[in-house]
């Protein structure tokens, strides 16, 4: 008598066969193809197996049986694409890949524009050719920024992604350089006495090995 599946428990079929477990095989195969190395940039692997990061690791891995993983349909058996996108039932869902990648409008399905910017619907909106593909704002037309992150009206925000950009921290509540919200001045006085403490005790102990200055340390010495 045939053993009953291990994944549903039917008896009509062997745990291999079982659809339940070729369903649970695919999502695990499914999440190995979307994750990106933040290491190295490439797909099907973490930081932690990269072949950069622990080359003996990455081999040792590979003859377990962990090879890459390349989707293959199911209908023509060959790797790159599944069922649902095979040329060979869908050929015209090839034609729409390799053609226009650019956004269609939803009424004349023409590229370049979507319904609201549509010639054919909106005649009297002049058409505006860009010179460039950088973004330009809409408030002072200078490219590289959109009215939401325009420094003409919000210095503020604009002073606060140049410290962010140099590596500085800027306070959310005073936007000062310097603090955070949590050590503000003005939100928790004692907390900023006692990182101002903390500092002055850091740069009281700190002093250079070269011309034994108070001032710097000796990896920023002039001498």
């Amino acid at each position: 008598m045939q053993s009953p599946c291990s994944q549903c428990g039917s008896n009509l079929h062997l745990t291999e066969n079982c659809p339940k477990a070729a369903s649970k095989k695919s999502a695990i195969r499914r999440r190995r193809e979307i994750r990106v190395c933040s290491l190295c940039g490439e797909r099907g692997h973490n930081m932690r197996t990269c072949v950069q990061n622990d080359p003996d690791k990455a081999e040792a891995r590979k003859a377990r049986g962990f090879r890459e993983n390349v989707r293959t349909c199911s209908h023509c058996l060959r790797k790159g694409h599944n069922k649902r996108t095979c040329p060979l039932l869908y050929p015209e869902k090839v034609t729409q890949n390799t053609g226009d990648r650019r956004r269609k409008c939803s009424y004349c399905s023409k590229p370049g524009h979507n319904s609201r910017s549509c010639p054919v619907l909106n005649p009297d909106r002049p058409v505006v050719v860009r010179k460039n593909i950088r973004r330009s704002c809409s408030h002072c037309d200078r490219p590289g920024h959109n009215s939401r992150t325009c420094p003409t009206l919000y210095p503020d925000q604009a002073k606060a992604r140049k410290l962010r950009e140099r590596g500085l921290r800027l306070c959310k509540h005073c936007f000062q350089p310097g603090h955070n919200k949590r050590t503000c001045p003005e939100l928790n006085p004692e907390a900023a006495i006692r990182r101002q403490s903390q500092k002055s005790r850091k740069m009281a102990l700190r002093r250079c090995s070269i011309c034994n200055s108070m001032e710097h340390n000796a990896r920023t010495c002039p001498n």
